[in-house]
C-alpha cells in the first residue's frame, strides 16, 4: 500500500534538528507524496522552499484565520508570483476558527472570501479549516463565494450541515489522526455516509498523532495507522481504502504520478 500526506506541517520547528531522518522513515514507510501546507506568510514561504528541495514534497500557501489581524492576501499572491510556483498545490490553510477569538467573525469571513478568490485567480483549489465554525463555514461555500477549483476540508469535523454539503458539491474531507480518539467515535456515522471518493487523508503532522502515538510528534509514517481506523469504520477491505484515498489525492491536488 502507498500513502499521500495531504496536510503536513514539515515547515514546523518541531523538525528543525530531524527533518531529513523524519523524511526518510517517511519513505521507507510507503509514503510517496506530502503536501506541506503554510498558515501565515513564513510559513508559506519555508513550504515553497521545502517543496523545492525535495521532489516528493509540495506546497500550499495562505493565511490561516488566526492571523487575520497580520497579514494579507495579497502576500501569498506575491509569494506565489515571486517564487517557484511549478509545485504549489492549493491556497490553505484558510477558513473560520471561533474556538478561542470570537469577536472578529467578520474580518475572519472576509479574509476566508478572499483567499477563495485569489484561489479562484490561480486556479487553485482550497483547503479549508474550520472550527467551531461549521454553521459560517457552510453560509460561505453556499451564499458568499464557491472555490471553482476543488474543496477540501482539513481535519474534517462533520456536522449535519457540513456532511450534507461535502455531498451535495462534491467537495473532499481529509480525515487525520483524531479520528483514532476515543471521544470522535461519533466521527464513525458521518464517515459512513461519506463517499468514499471523497475522502484523503493526512497527518497534520506534527499535531493530532494518532492512538498508540497521541502526545508524541505525529509524522506522516503514521498514515497507515489512520487508513486502518478508516476502513474500519467504512467496514471496507483497507488495501481498498488505501488505494482509493491515494488516486483521490492525486486527483484532487492534480499531481502527476512519477
Amino acid at each position: 500500500m502507498r500513502y499521500i500526506d495531504t496536510h503536513a506541517h514539515y515547515n514546523d520547528e518541531a523538525y528543525e534538528n530531524i527533518l531529513d531522518e523524519t523524511l526518510n522513515n517517511c519513505i521507507s514507510k510507503n509514503v510517496d507524496y506530502i503536501v506541506n501546507v503554510g498558515y501565515d506568510v513564513p510559513s508559506s514561504k519555508k513550504a515553497i522552499e521545502l517543496s523545492d528541495k525535495y521532489d516528493y514534497i509540495y506546497s500550499a500557501i495562505g493565511i490561516h484565520p488566526h492571523d487575520v489581524d497580520n497579514y494579507k492576501p495579497e502576500q501569498i499572491l506575491e509569494l506565489y508570483e515571486k517564487m517557484n510556483n511549478d509545485k504549489i498545490v492549493a491556497i490553505g490553510e484558510i477558513g473560520l476558527d471561533y474556538a478561542f477569538v470570537k469577536d472578529n467573525k467578520q474580518k475572519q469571513k472576509k479574509l476566508f472570501i478572499d483567499q477563495i478568490k485569489l484561489a479562484n485567480y490561480l486556479k487553485l483549489p482550497i483547503l479549508i479549516h474550520s472550527r467551531d465554525a461549521s454553521f459560517d463555514t457552510y453560509d460561505v461555500l453556499k451564499n458568499e463565494e464557491q472555490a471553482k477549483y476543488g474543496t477540501l476540508f482539513h481535519c474534517f469535523q462533520p456536522s449535519d450541515d457540513l456532511v450534507r454539503l461535502v455531498i451535495e458539491n462534491g467537495y473532499y474531507v481529509a480525515f487525520g489522526g483524531n479520528i483514532t480518539f476515543k471521544r470522535n467515535e461519533s466521527f464513525k456515522e458521518y464517515i459512513k455516509k461519506i463517499p468514499i471518493e471523497q475522502i484523503v487523508i493526512e497527518t497534520d503532522c506534527p499535531y493530532l498523532a494518532p492512538v498508540p502515538y497521541r502526545g508524541t510528534v505525529n509524522t506522516s509514517a503514521n498514515l497507515p495507522i489512520i487508513c486502518d481506523k478508516l476502513a474500519e469504520y467504512k467496514e471496507m477491505n483497507v488495501e481498498d481504502v488505501a488505494k482509493a484515498v491515494y488516486e483521490n489525492s492525486l486527483k484532487f491536488f492534480n499531481i502527476k504520478q512519477k
